[in-house]
């Protein structure tokens, strides 16, 4: 593992003070109460600068806080879910973006009425996608010790509970020697690949509260083939 190099993963710079612990993934996504009763101590810290780290703030929040909903359901998923409602009712500063990601439910988008009393969820794509890459980038960094750059071509999938996943999902589950990591998979688990003959295609995968599936594509930054992945695709 290479966390401990001193460089800042998000900017590629050597560190220099002030510098922030940056929690991969952010540490929002583990519940108080769980951080309470469960035995924590292992939850993966990289060091950056502070300013660089406090630049994902606002979108981290809208993340944790738009994807929240689909955690129903799981251990860890509810827990959140709890804390998040009591925030919400005891008048936390967050409470003005929860109201915001309310509404961005739809019940009958675009005058479609959806089967089985579905319903429909919009998402600020670009915000997403920017926090999905951070976390991958982190890991990354984690593993290979590699600064991944901040601007690059991804192709990001939200994958919601009971939602069939695409294709070439169950293409990378089937893959030899997939191997899951992360160390409190309840909350946060992870897997990738890197196929050398698709142009160095590395396929990222993470598993939120044991319910919602993020997957990451990008092409190796090394491969001299540029050519873009499909935009990002969010449900």
């Amino acid at each position: 593992m290479n966390d401990q190099l001193e460089i800042c993963y998000l900017c590629g710079e050597p560190l220099a003070e002030p510098i922030s612990d940056d929690h991969v993934p952010p540490k929002q996504m583990f519940a108080k109460e769980l951080r309470k009763t469960n035995d924590l101590l292992k939850m993966l810290t990289i060091r950056t600068h502070e300013s660089c780290n406090n630049s994902f703030g606002k979108d981290e929040h809208y993340f944790f806080q738009s994807l929240l909903p689909f955690a129903r359901g799981s251990y860890s998923g509810n827990a959140a879910l709890r804390e998040a409602v009591d925030k919400f009712h005891s008048g936390s500063r967050q409470r003005f973006l929860m109201k915001m990601i309310l509404g961005e439910f739809e019940r009958h988008p675009s005058g479609l009425v959806l089967p089985n009393g579905r319903v429909a969820k919009r998402f600020q794509g670009d915000r997403i996608e920017r926090v999905a890459w951070k976390i991958v980038r982190g890991l990354y960094f984690h593993h290979f010790g590699v600064v991944l750059p901040d601007e690059w071509t991804v192709g990001v999938t939200i994958i919601a509970p009971n939602e069939r996943p695409p294709s070439h999902f169950d293409c990378f589950m089937n893959v030899v020697g997939n191997v899951q990591y992360g160390e409190y998979p309840g909350v946060f688990a992870y897997r990738f690949h890197k196929f050398i003959e698709a142009n160095n295609l590395h396929y990222w995968a993470m598993l939120l509260w044991d319910r919602v599936i993020i997957t990451v594509l990008f092409h190796d930054p090394s491969c001299t083939c540029r050519e873009c992945l499909q935009p990002s695709t969010l449900p």
